[in-house]
């Protein structure tokens, strides 16, 4: 019984104050903790953001790269086929050129002339 009284003690404030600067003290150990995990978890974040913003742009170039060279078949296949038609209507008019001749036929006078030239030819290289 404390001061002849029956009941609870008094409170002690300095024990009270003790209990609640321990307890703060634990609660700053803890926060510092979780300070560092969050301070190690942030440079593990800003390294992989680094690492995203590489591959983005490295990603980008490479699509960059498959357009152009995608542009260039294309053109080249283009002037492929220009090539093919051009060499198309060439053969096209030859073959009209060369069924043209044929049926082209040299006339009897010309014929008759072509072999008097060869009979003065002969006369004269006697």
């Amino acid at each position: 019984m404390w001061g002849g009284r029956g009941g609870p003690p008094p409170p002690d404030p300095v024990g009270d104050v003790i209990d609640r600067c321990s307890a703060a003290v634990d609660e700053l150990k803890a926060s510092r903790v979780l300070i560092d995990a969050l301070d190690a978890e942030n440079a593990s974040l800003k390294s992989r953001l680094e690492t995203e913003k590489r591959t983005t742009a490295v990603l980008t170039e490479l699509n960059e790269t498959r357009k152009s060279e995608s542009d260039a078949l294309r053109k080249a296949l283009d002037a492929k086929n220009e090539s093919l038609a051009a060499r198309d209507a060439v053969i096209t008019t030859q073959d009209k050129l060369i069924d043209a001749l044929k049926a082209k036929r040299p006339s009897p006078w010309r014929r008759l002339g072509d072999i008097l030239i060869g009979a003065a030819a002969i006369a004269v290289l006697k």
